[in-house]
C-alpha cells in the first residue's frame, strides 16, 4: 500500500523538482544574452567612450527572462494544487463532504505572485545594467585599454561547447565588483588582496599554488594566468549566484502559494480561520540560523498571527516577502498548518442544532 504523502513532503518534493527547473530557466536567459555578444562592437562602443551604447547593445531585457519567470509562477501553483490535495476530509453539517480547491483564477493572490516575479527580473536587469556600467566606467578610468575592459566583460567563446564562458554576465553587481578586483590585483601583483583571494569559496582551488607562487615571488600574473584566475571563478560564482536564486524563489513561491492555498479555503467559507494554525518548521542544514532553530522550537500560533523572530522582525513566516536577505538567503524552512477538524465540525453541529 503507497503511503499517502504529508503536505509538507509533496512540498518538499515539488521543490525538489522546481529547483532545477529555475536553475535551468534563469541559465538559459544568462546564454541568451552571451550568445548575442560581438567583442569587436563592444571594443568599438569603448574606444569612443560610449559606455551607456555598451550596456544597451547587450540586450539585457526583462523579456530575456520570460521562461524563468513564467517557472516561478507555475512553481507556484504547482505548490497551492498539492496543498488542497493534500488536506484531510471535512464534512458540511449535513454530512456532504467538503471539496477544496486551487482556484486558478484566484486574481488577487495569483497577481502578488505575477507582480513578484516581474519585479524580480526587473531588479535582476536593472542590477546588471549598472553593474556592468560601473565596472566598464571604473577600468577605462584606470587606464585599461577598450580591448581588455571588452574581454573581461564578455569571457571567452569555450571552443568545445561554443559558449562564453567568464565575463560578467549573470553575476550580481558585487560579484561583479569582485570578478574586477581579482583580475586587477592578479595582474598588478596586489599581496594583500591575492592573500584574500585564497579564501574566496568560490575560488578554483586548483590554482592556489600559482597565485601562491606569484605572492611569494612578489610579481603578478601572466596575461593567460590572471584570464584563467578570473574565468574559473567568474564560472563559480555565476553557479553559486544561479543555485541561491533558485532555492530562494522556489521556496518563496511555495511558501507562498501554501499561504494562499489555506487563505482561499478560508475566504470561501470551507474553513474557518479560527480552526488553522501554523508552526515554523526547519529543514536540516549544514549551517542553520539560530534564529529558526529557535523558531522551530515554538508552539504553533494562530492562522492570522505573525511570527516574531528573536530579533523583534515580524512576519506570516519563513520567505515572507518583507523579511530581510538574511533570514532567506539559502533559508528552507517552511510553514507546517494544521486544522482543527473536529472543533470545526462541532461547532457547525452546534449552529445547525442550537446547542
Amino acid at each position: 500500500m503507497l503511503k499517502r504523502l504529508s503536505s509538507r513532503e509533496l512540498l518538499e518534493q515539488i521543490a525538489a523538482d522546481w529547483e532545477p527547473a529555475i536553475r535551468t530557466a534563469w541559465i538559459e536567459a544568462i546564454n541568451a544574452i552571451r550568445s548575442n555578444i560581438v567583442l569587436k562592437r563592444i571594443v568599438e562602443r569603448l574606444e569612443r567612450g560610449d559606455v551607456a551604447g555598451v550596456v544597451a547593445d547587450l540586450g539585457i531585457e526583462d523579456g530575456v527572462f520570460a521562461k524563468f519567470e513564467q517557472a516561478l509562477i507555475q512553481a507556484y501553483h504547482s505548490g497551492g494544487i498539492a496543498t488542497v490535495d493534500s488536506m484531510p476530509t471535512l464534512r458540511d453539517p449535513n454530512g456532504n463532504r467538503v471539496h477544496f480547491s486551487w482556484g486558478v483564477r484566484n486574481l488577487p493572490a495569483e497577481q502578488a505572485m505575477r507582480q513578484h516575479a516581474a519585479n524580480l527580473v526587473t531588479g535582476i536587469v536593472t542590477e546588471a545594467r549598472e553593474g556592468i556600467r560601473d565596472v566598464l566606467v571604473d577600468n577605462l578610468s584606470r587606464g585599461r585599454s577598450p580591448y581588455d575592459a571588452g574581454r573581461m566583460l564578455a569571457g571567452r567563446i569555450n571552443r568545445v561547447t561554443g559558449r562564453r564562458e567568464g565575463g560578467l554576465i549573470g553575476l550580481s553587481r558585487p560579484q561583479m565588483e569582485t570578478v574586477a578586483r581579482i583580475e586587477r590585483a592578479m595582474r598588478e601583483g596586489d599581496k594583500a588582496y591575492m592573500r584574500d583571494y585564497l579564501t574566496f569559496a568560490n575560488r578554483d582551488k586548483r590554482l592556489d599554488r600559482m597565485v601562491l607562487k606569484a605572492i611569494r615571488e612578489g610579481r603578478g600574473l601572466a596575461s593567460e594566468e590572471v584570464e584563467r584566475v578570473t574565468r574559473l571563478y567568474a564560472n563559480r560564482a555565476l553557479k553559486y549566484r544561479a543555485d541561491t536564486i533558485s532555492i530562494l524563489e522556489t521556496h518563496s513561491a511555495l511558501a507562498r502559494s501554501k499561504r494562499d492555498a489555506f487563505q482561499q479555503q478560508i475566504d470561501d467559507g470551507k474553513l474557518d480561520a479560527r480552526d488553522v494554525t501554523k508552526k515554523w518548521s526547519r529543514t536540516v542544514s549544514r549551517e542553520p540560523r539560530t534564529e529558526h532553530l529557535a523558531m522551530a522550537g515554538k508552539p504553533a500560533i494562530p492562522f492570522n498571527e505573525k511570527f516574531t523572530l528573536p530579533d523583534g522582525i515580524q512576519c506570516d513566516g519563513p520567505h515572507d516577502p518583507s523579511l530581510p536577505a538574511r533570514h532567506v538567503v539559502g533559508c528552507k524552512c517552511s510553514v507546517d498548518y494544521s486544522v482543527d477538524f473536529t472543533g470545526q465540525a462541532l461547532r457547525r453541529y452546534r449552529e445547525r442544532t442550537g446547542g
